[in-house]
Protein backbone atom coordinates (compact mmCIF):
# COMPACT_ATOMS: atom_id res chain seq x y z
CA UNK A 1 0.00 0.00 0.00
CA UNK A 2 1.68 3.48 -0.92
CA UNK A 3 0.64 6.47 1.98
CA UNK A 4 3.20 8.81 0.25
CA UNK A 5 1.57 12.17 -1.50
CA UNK A 6 2.67 13.23 -4.72
CA UNK A 7 5.60 14.99 -3.10
CA UNK A 8 7.90 12.16 -2.43
CA UNK A 9 11.39 11.86 -3.60
CA UNK A 10 12.26 10.28 -6.54
CA UNK A 11 14.02 7.24 -4.44
CA UNK A 12 10.68 6.42 -3.00
CA UNK A 13 11.78 7.37 0.15
CA UNK A 14 8.86 6.66 2.33
CA UNK A 15 10.15 7.52 6.38
CA UNK A 16 7.96 10.79 6.03
CA UNK A 17 4.55 8.60 6.15
CA UNK A 18 4.45 7.63 9.38
CA UNK A 19 5.99 10.56 10.97
CA UNK A 20 3.76 12.25 13.60
CA UNK A 21 3.49 16.62 12.92
CA UNK A 22 5.26 19.34 14.67
CA UNK A 23 3.77 22.34 15.95
CA UNK A 24 6.26 25.07 15.73
CA UNK A 25 6.73 27.73 17.90
CA UNK A 26 5.59 30.20 15.27
CA UNK A 27 2.53 28.22 14.90
CA UNK A 28 1.47 28.01 18.53
CA UNK A 29 1.55 31.95 18.36
CA UNK A 30 -0.43 32.13 15.45
CA UNK A 31 -2.74 29.68 17.08
CA UNK A 32 -2.79 31.37 19.96
CA UNK A 33 -3.37 34.74 18.62
CA UNK A 34 -7.07 33.09 15.91
CA UNK A 35 -7.96 31.76 19.88
CA UNK A 36 -7.85 35.21 21.86
CA UNK A 37 -9.36 37.03 18.61
CA UNK A 38 -12.24 34.85 18.41
CA UNK A 39 -12.55 34.59 22.28
CA UNK A 40 -12.33 38.22 22.19
CA UNK A 41 -15.36 38.57 19.73
CA UNK A 42 -17.59 36.29 21.62
CA UNK A 43 -17.19 38.39 24.77
CA UNK A 44 -18.09 41.43 22.67
CA UNK A 45 -20.70 40.30 21.37
CA UNK A 46 -21.81 39.26 24.24
CA UNK A 47 -21.61 42.46 25.59
CA UNK A 48 -23.14 44.06 22.77
CA UNK A 49 -26.23 42.16 23.78
CA UNK A 50 -26.52 43.42 27.64
CA UNK A 51 -28.04 46.17 28.48
CA UNK A 52 -26.22 49.33 29.08
CA UNK A 53 -27.00 49.54 32.63
CA UNK A 54 -25.80 46.01 33.48
CA UNK A 55 -22.95 46.55 31.31
CA UNK A 56 -21.31 49.65 32.94
CA UNK A 57 -22.22 48.27 36.33
CA UNK A 58 -20.35 45.13 35.46
CA UNK A 59 -17.48 47.20 34.29
CA UNK A 60 -17.29 49.03 37.69
CA UNK A 61 -17.53 45.78 39.56
CA UNK A 62 -14.39 44.16 37.21
CA UNK A 63 -12.31 48.15 37.57
CA UNK A 64 -13.06 48.00 41.11
CA UNK A 65 -11.77 44.40 41.32
CA UNK A 66 -8.34 45.27 39.32
CA UNK A 67 -8.01 48.57 41.07
CA UNK A 68 -8.19 47.04 44.73
CA UNK A 69 -5.90 44.01 43.23
CA UNK A 70 -3.22 46.08 42.14
CA UNK A 71 -3.37 48.26 45.37
CA UNK A 72 -3.03 44.61 47.77
CA UNK A 73 -0.29 43.75 44.71
CA UNK A 74 1.80 46.90 45.49
CA UNK A 75 1.24 47.14 48.78
CA UNK A 76 1.78 43.79 49.94
CA UNK A 77 5.35 42.94 48.72
CA UNK A 78 7.47 45.91 49.76
CA UNK A 79 8.85 43.91 52.66
CA UNK A 80 10.28 40.84 50.57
Amino acid sequence: MNTCDSNCSPNNDHSHANRIPTVTSREAQMLFIVAALALMGVLLGAAAHTPLPLFLAAAGVIGAWLLIFFIRERTGHKGS
